[in-house]
Formats: C-alpha cells, sequence, structure tokens
C-alpha cells in the first residue's frame, strides 16, 4: 500500500500528469485546445479513482467493517468519476471493483484482503474521507493523503490494557459476584491483558490468540480459587472471557444478512461460532490442567 501511496503522490504533485489532470478537471476544452491528451488523461483519473476507493474498501474490510458498509463508501467514492458504469462487489475476504463508459476500456480492480481486529476508528475515518470526496469538499490527491496518514490506534495501549481488565470487573460485579470475585477477575484481567498485547505483537491469528487466552484465564482463576475458597470460579471465568466475546462478528453477521448480503453473513456467523467454540475449548482445557 506504501508503495501505491508513493506513485500516487509521484504523478498527482510531481509530474506532468497531474497538470494535465487538474487542467482537465477544470476545463475540459481549454486543456484539448492546449494539446493535452484528454483521453489519456482521463484514464489516468479514471484509475486512480478506482485504485483510491479500492484502498478505502480494503482499510475497511480489515479494520471490521460490514460488508454493505464497504460497498456503500466504494460506490459513493466511484461515483465521482462520471462513468456510466460503476460497480462494487464485495465479500468478506476482499472485493472487485469495475469501471466502464463507451469512452475508455473496462477497469477491473480485484482485491483479497485478510481481516484482522475491529477497528471502529478506522471505519469511521474512511467513511469520513468517502463522503467529504463524495461531495467534493476534498479533492483525489487530498483523499489519497487523508487515507495514508490515518491514525490506526486512537488510544494508547496502557488505557487498552485497562479497559481489559475493568471489562471483567464490570461484568463479574453484574453478575452478582462479591469482592473477592472481583478482585480475581481483575487479577485474571491483568494476565489476559498481558497476553493479549504480546500475541498482538506476535501477530498471532485471531482464533489461536483466543484459544490460548481462554486457557491461561482459566488456569490462573482456578489457581487464585485455591486461595480463596469462597470464591466463585464460575463468576470469575464469565466476567473475563467477556473481553474475547466475538460480539463484533456477529452483529456484522446480523447487519450484512438484513442487507441481503447472505453469504457474507454466513462466514461472519461461522466465524462467530468458531470463535466461541474455541474459547469454550479453551476454558475447558485450563480447568482439565488444572484440576
Amino acid at each position: 500500500m506504501v508503495v501505491v501511496f508513493l506513485v500516487a503522490h509521484i504523478l498527482l504533485s510531481k509530474m506532468r500528469s497531474g497538470d494535465y489532470l487538474y487542467a482537465v478537471g477544470g476545463n475540459e476544452e481549454a486543456a484539448k485546445l492546449s494539446g493535452v491528451n484528454v483521453v489519456k488523461t482521463k484514464y489516468i483519473a479514471y484509475i486512480f479513482c478506482g485504485v483510491c476507493s479500492a484502498i478505502a474498501g480494503m482499510i475497511m474490510l480489515e479494520n471490521g467493517a460490514e460488508i454493505y458498509r464497504v460497498e456503500e463508501t466504494i460506490d459513493y467514492m466511484l461515483k465521482t468519476s462520471g462513468l456510466k458504469t460503476t460497480q462494487a462487489f464485495v465479500v468478506s475476504t476482499g472485493f472487485m471493483i469495475s469501471l466502464d463508459d463507451p469512452s475508455i476500456d473496462a477497469l477491473t480492480v480485484v482485491r483479497r484482503v485478510d481481516r484482522g481486529a475491529t477497528n471502529l476508528n478506522m471505519i469511521a475515518q474512511v467513511n469520513d474521507i468517502s463522503r467529504k470526496f463524495y461531495k467534493g469538499i476534498i479533492s483525489l490527491d487530498e483523499a489519497f493523503s487523508q487515507l495514508k496518514h490515518l491514525k490506526k490506534n486512537q488510544y494508547p495501549w496502557w488505557l487498552k490494557d485497562i479497559c481489559t481488565v475493568f471489562v471483567g470487573l464490570f461484568f463479574t460485579g453484574m453478575y452478582g459476584g462479591n469482592g473477592v470475585d472481583m478482585l480475581f477477575t481483575g487479577i485474571v484481567g491483568v494476565f489476559l491483558a498481558i497476553w493479549l498485547h504480546a500475541a498482538g505483537s506476535m501477530k498471532l491469528n485471531s482464533l489461536i490468540k483466543d484459544l490460548t487466552a481462554s486457557i491461561i484465564l482459566s488456569v490462573v482463576a482456578r489457581v487464585l480459587i485455591h486461595l480463596n475458597p469462597l470464591a466463585h470460579l464460575d463468576l470469575i471465568i464469565i466476567g473475563s472471557i467477556m473481553v474475547l466475546v466475538p460480539g463484533a462478528a456477529i452483529t456484522n453477521a446480523i447487519r450484512d444478512t438484513l442487507h441481503g448480503d447472505y453469504a457474507s453473513g454466513n462466514a461472519n456467523i461461522l466465524q462467530a461460532f468458531t470463535e466461541a467454540a474455541l474459547i469454550a475449548l479453551g476454558v475447558y482445557i485450563g480447568l482439565v490442567i488444572i484440576s
């Protein structure tokens, strides 16, 4: 992606092709009379429009956006091309973008995307850029630049780790846990936060990460129970695993299904149930290890 941004920046701001684009966009007839190859310049503009919308779609898919939202964002950006036919087909693992018009040869962009952790901040930023580009508030060059400089991490790592601990405390308390239960849940949360941070640094597969995390939390919870038999093991484990529950995947599956994207909806449901099953398996393994 860095290479794409670099090439786009050079072509749009450092070479004549960028000047030609601005000239044709400002006054096509005057640019033609000045000797600019209007057809070629428009073709380059359409390519960049397709690539820019593809980058936006790729970022949204990587960060867990719903399929209908990705298609909507790509469509908004493609509409600025003014071409007769612009279409986007998106599934949970990739997308295909097509641009066609009697004045040009058809353009098609196909991209496979590996989905990562859900990042609503990234999704919101891309969504905002696409709307501004569609309304003409920002240019194509500005859209490229803003996509390049998106802030992936809105919050520092230590704040996320603290939230991991407090989520467990909240749910344990909500389910009726006493002070000892909440104390032990907090300790489990610390171990869980450390492991999730380490797993993220090692770029572990999300399924492996959830399985190992659930093993760790159940082992730590079982050890802590031996220190105080009055604590409730079930409440400690239930509160702790709430951080791992694939809520976003389940929500996306429902929303995609309601919007008619049945293939993506079924894929997200399968992903969610697979993650939930591995979390349950990890808890069982941990309890068996420390029985």
